[in-house]
Parts: C-alpha cells; structure tokens; sequence
C-alpha cells in the first residue's frame, strides 16, 4: 500500500513544533529557575530587608548606625523597608506569572495530537484507498 499521504501538512507542522519543544526542554534542562525575592531598603540602605514566597521575611540587615535613630523612626523605617520589599516580591511573582508556559504538558499534549492526527490521517487515507480499490474492481479493472 502507498504512503499515507498529508494535503494539510498538519503532521509535518506538529512534527516541528515538537522538535523545537525538545530542543527548548533540553536548553531548559539546567537549573530551575529560581522563585522571585523582594528587597527593599529605607534609611538611605542602613535598612535591608528581603522577602520570598509566600509573603514571608527571609532576611533583615540593619546597619548599627540605625541603633542611634529614635525607636519610632527606626519603626518606621523598617515599615518602609518591609512593605518595599512585599511590592517588590509581589511585582516580580505576577510578572513571572503570565510568562510561564508549562512546556513539559505542552509537548506532551501536542505529542499525543500529533498521534491522533496520524492515525485518523491513515484511517481516512486507508479508507480511500479501499473505496477505490472497491470501484476499481467493480469497474473490472
């Protein structure tokens, strides 16, 4: 029997897209990238303050010339320092958000696709192919 034959070329475009999804997943393959971290300072920097997911404090560096300021302005400035440092965290957390594509499912789902699309391709090619045998043997030929 012939070759199954593609008029769409809808095999030969899923068949590149997945090599190019390899080919990205074996770049990709390093190191995950890694979770967003806020930091914000006040006090002219003599206050750091870093924060990870999810919205938890994971570093607070105070220069000790911080230790002469009056307590209320002290409080104040760490404020300062935490609440820049959750704005920054929560930026980076929604800018990571809308851009990351799960390529391992994408691939796997254009795999199985590209699987169904062939085999419904060579059932409907199959199934010409026996129509006309059928017409051709009716004919006589």
């Amino acid at each position: 029997m012939a070759q199954p034959a593609d008029p769409s070329g809808l095999g030969r475009v899923l068949s590149e897209t997945m090599a190019a999804l390899q080919r990205h997943n074996a770049a990709d393959a390093g190191a995950p990238p890694a979770p967003p971290e806020g930091v914000g300072e006040a006090a002219d920097g003599l206050i750091r303050v870093t924060a990870g997911l999810p919205g938890r404090l994971t570093a607070v560096a105070l220069d000790p010339r911080v230790m002469r300021m009056p307590s209320e302005t002290l409080a104040e400035e760490i404020e300062a320092a935490v609440n820049a440092a959750l704005t920054d965290l929560q930026e980076q957390a929604t800018a990571a958000v809308p851009g990351q594509v799960d390529l391992g499912s994408l691939g796997e789902q254009l795999r199985r696709i590209q699987e169904d699309a062939g085999r419904q391709f060579n059932a409907f090619t199959d199934a010409l192919v026996e129509a006309q045998d059928r017409l051709s043997k009716r004919d006589g030929r």
